[in-house]
C-alpha cells in the first residue's frame, strides 16, 4: 500500500453544547473549517437540531458546502418543552444517561468511527462534554476542547451567582458601582 492511501484526510467532528448561543459559536468555526477546505461533521441532539431546521436557514447556509454534514444523536428529551437555560441540568442529564453511550457506539462502531469511509480525525466537543474527551482519547482522536460560554453565563454559573446575592455582595453598592453606570 503506498504511503498516500495509508494517510487519512483530515475530518472535523465539532460536538456543541445544545443551547442556541453554543451551537450558533459552533456554527461559526464549522463555516471557518469549511471554507479551509476541511471536511466537518456536526453533531447535534435531535431537539436542538430541529429547532435549527425549523427556526434558520442553516441547511441553505451550508449546502454551499460539500465538505459538510449534518448529523443528529438522540437526547432523551421531551420534545414538546423548548430547550433554554433553566433546563440546563435536564439536558445536560439526558445527554449522560442517553446520548453518552450513544456516541460511544458511534464512534467506535458506527459512521464515524474508524470503519467509516472517511472516520473522524480530530473531535471539537464543547468543553462542558468531558465524556467527548474521554472517548476522543479511548479512540486515540485527537481532540480540541471549544469553550463557548460567554462572560454572562461564566458569572452565573461558575461565580455562582445566587451565593454573591445571598452573602450581600450583589447588586453592587458604593461609589465603585456608580462608576460602572456613569
Amino acid at each position: 500500500m503506498d504511503q498516500q492511501n495509508n494517510t487519512l484526510q483530515p475530518h472535523v467532528l465539532i460536538f456543541p453544547l445544545p443551547f442556541q448561543g453554543p451551537v450558533n459559536c459552533a456554527l461559526k468555526l464549522v463555516e471557518l473549517l469549511c471554507l479551509s477546505g476541511i471536511r466537518v461533521t456536526f453533531l447535534n441532539i435531535e431537539h436542538i437540531h430541529r429547532s435549527l431546521l425549523r427556526h434558520t436557514q442553516v441547511l441553505s447556509q451550508f449546502s454551499r458546502y460539500p465538505n459538510f454534514r449534518f448529523e443528529t444523536i438522540p437526547d432523551g428529551l421531551e420534545h414538546e418543552n423548548p430547550v433554554s437555560g433553566d433546563r440546563f441540568m435536564e439536558v445536560m442529564d439526558a445527554v449522560d444517561v442517553v446520548t453518552k453511550p450513544l456516541f460511544w457506539e458511534m464512534m467506535f462502531s458506527g459512521r464515524l468511527s474508524r470503519k467509516a469511509d472517511r472516520p473522524v480525525t480530530v473531535m471539537i466537543p464543547d468543553a462542558c462534554f468531558s465524556f467527548a474527551v474521554d472517548i476522543a482519547i479511548e479512540a486515540s482522536i485527537l481532540v480540541i476542547c471549544f469553550e463557548t460560554i460567554g462572560p454572562g453565563a461564566l458569572w452565573t454559573s461558575y461565580l455562582n451567582l445566587p451565593t454573591l446575592i445571598e452573602a450581600g455582595d450583589v447588586p453592587f453598592k458604593g461609589v465603585f458601582f456608580l462608576l460602572f453606570l456613569i
